[in-house]
């Protein structure tokens, strides 16, 4: 139980630490509409991230992916999350100014929050690679299974409040230099989730 249970919070802090669209638009809901309305938009992107993660599941379940091709899933999951790593390591960050300052009802940015992130297509295929690792990992239960997206889930809503409840000071310090950084890291981490899961297809296969 505690090792799901580390794991997941260790990969949810890498998705929680990745400078992106929803990073940048969850800052400037908070800077403009305040620490109520990036609650309520971190919270949307929360629900479509838990219902990402059932789809995928049902999806793999559909295919049988999860028993009879449980070495694909690894070779193709794996692949993708090295990508992801890659890709959020040479990330040039641009910092993006907000220019609409319209207040509005809250509700409106658990919709906004929701959509964002539902919309992307990469996102799916994010989840579903990362099912992918916890279905090589052939020692987690279902409690384990529940355990470790769990603490996924509840690592990175945590850690968007506080992007929410310290925005001022957060865009402060987001300079060019320090997202760099926390590109090369949060991408690094991915990237040895997708090493793991390929080890791990080519040892069970």
């Amino acid at each position: 139980m505690l090792e799901p249970l580390l794991s997941g919070i260790t990969f949810g802090l890498a998705l929680a630490l990745m400078v992106g669209p929803v990073f940048f638009a969850l800052i400037q809901t908070s800077l403009h509409e305040g620490f109520r309305a990036g609650l309520f938009f971190a919270f949307g992107v929360f629900v479509s991230d838990a219902s990402l993660i059932a789809l995928g599941y049902l999806f793999a379940g559909q295919l049988d992916l999860l028993n009879t091709h449980r070495d694909i899933m690894g070779w193709v999951g794996g692949s993708v999350l090295i990508i992801f790593g890659v890709v959020q390591m040479t990330r040039q960050p641009k910092a993006k100014e907000v220019d609409d300052d319209r207040r509005t009802v809250h509700g409106h940015y658990l919709v906004r929050g929701f959509l964002m992130n539902t919309l992307n297509p990469m996102v799916l295929l994010f989840w579903l690679s990362v099912i992918g690792i916890v279905s090589l990992r052939e020692q987690y239960s279902l409690s384990d299974r529940f355990t470790f997206f769990g603490s996924v889930l509840g690592t990175v809503l945590s850690t968007d409040l506080l992007k929410s409840y310290g925005a001022g000071k957060l865009k402060r310090l987001l300079n060019a230099q320090v997202m760099k950084w926390i590109n090369r890291i949060t991408g690094l981490i991915v990237a040895g989730f997708g090493v793991e899961m390929i080890v791990r297809a080519f040892l069970q296969s």
